[in-house]
């Protein structure tokens, strides 16, 4: 795999040119890894608080149902 790097005038590295091959593999590792994430959540509060939803949950870790869709 070749990495490029954009940098800017003083030289310093701006951001990477990656394959997209690599670009797809890292977002569906990224996406799994937000699933394992959610899912230790969910595990950790099963029992404390019965009457929580879904946005609860989400709001009381930062994050919106906007998060789980990008």
């Amino acid at each position: 795999m070749e990495i490029q790097f954009v940098t800017d005038v003083s030289g310093n590295k701006t951001a990477a040119i990656v394959p997209f091959e690599e670009w797809e593999r890292m977002e569906k590792a990224k996406d799994l890894l937000e699933h394992i994430y959610l899912s230790e959540i969910i595990i950790k509060r099963q029992n404390s608080r019965p009457d929580m939803n879904l946005d609860d949950l989400l709001n009381a870790e930062g994050l919106t149902r906007a998060d789980l869709e990008s």
